[in-house]
């Protein structure tokens, strides 16, 4: 199968985003584009023209549920499915292992403002008008089933298997 659906995802953890492009790039049906600004980030949807939005909320400057009210007020982007994978924490590197981990509540996160203290997906998604909410740290496999999913129901691909997981 070629590249069909094109997948953008914004996040201001570059590092998270490059390793979730390579993850989804090797399996064939996906392109994936990334913004690590989220200042940019209608410009980019506008741009790049994705079938399906893979959104952190917990960003500086700006959270991820602003951008989902601007999304949803577009004519040309209100019905592209976003999911929200998101978190109280950040994706480390730790060179000595030349690993990343994922490390909860680490300051920085806290000084970006407040996030929801629901712990509920259907919940949460309801909350930011996203289709979808995922909770970090998550494999890869749990956001290609959640894609898959969502895409599959909006007819933009049929159905498949997932590829190896990593998690973030």
């Amino acid at each position: 199968m070629g590249k069909s659906c094109k997948v953008l995802i914004i996040d201001d953890e570059k590092d998270f985003c490059e390793l979730l492009k390579e993850n989804l790039s090797l399996m064939d049906e996906f392109e994936v584009a990334y913004e690590i600004d989220p200042q940019k980030a209608e410009a980019t949807v506008e741009r790049e023209a994705p079938d399906i939005i893979l959104l952190d909320n917990v960003m500086p400057n700006r959270k991820g549920s602003e951008i989902v009210h601007a999304l949803r007020r577009q004519e040309k982007t209100k019905g592209i499915p976003i999911i929200m994978i998101s978190g109280r924490g950040e994706m480390v590197f730790y060179k000595k292992t030349a690993s990343f981990k994922w490390e909860a509540n680490r300051p920085i996160v806290k000084n970006r403002g407040q996030i929801s203290d629901s712990k509920n997906p259907d919940s949460l998604a309801q909350e930011y008008g996203v289709d979808c909410y995922i909770s970090k740290p998550v494999t890869t496999d749990i956001i290609i089933e959640a894609m898959k999913d969502l895409l599959k129901a909006r007819g933009k691909i049929g159905g498949a298997e997932g590829g190896e997981a990593a998690e973030f």
